[in-house]
């Protein structure tokens, strides 16, 4: 799944959910530009960390939920929390 550059550039808050398909996530470059929450629920077979989700400078709200097994693991592997400090809130189950 793609967001395409300069995509939703107003939107606050995106919700992905029961998303069965779905095993890779893309955000063009600008896409998102003032998102506060993102919450992927329930896509398992998304199992690394999307694309472009760094460039997300706006973002405080990030929850990974339900998704591929090995998702948790390679998401500490990379170390992405640590790359996305102005994220306030984690979640990642």
């Amino acid at each position: 799944m793609v967001i395409s550059e300069g995509s939703f550039p107003q939107l606050k808050a995106l919700i992905l959910k029961n998303m069965l398909n779905v095993n890779q996530l893309t955000v063009g470059k600008d896409a998102l530009p003032n998102i506060e929450g993102l919450y992927i629920v329930a896509l398992p077979k998304l199992n690394k960390f999307p694309e472009g989700f760094e460039s997300l400078v706006s973002l405080r709200k990030l929850w990974l939920l339900s998704l591929h097994k090995d998702f948790k693991i390679l998401w500490e592997l990379s170390r992405m929390r640590q790359k996305m400090p102005q994220v306030v809130e984690v979640r990642v189950e």
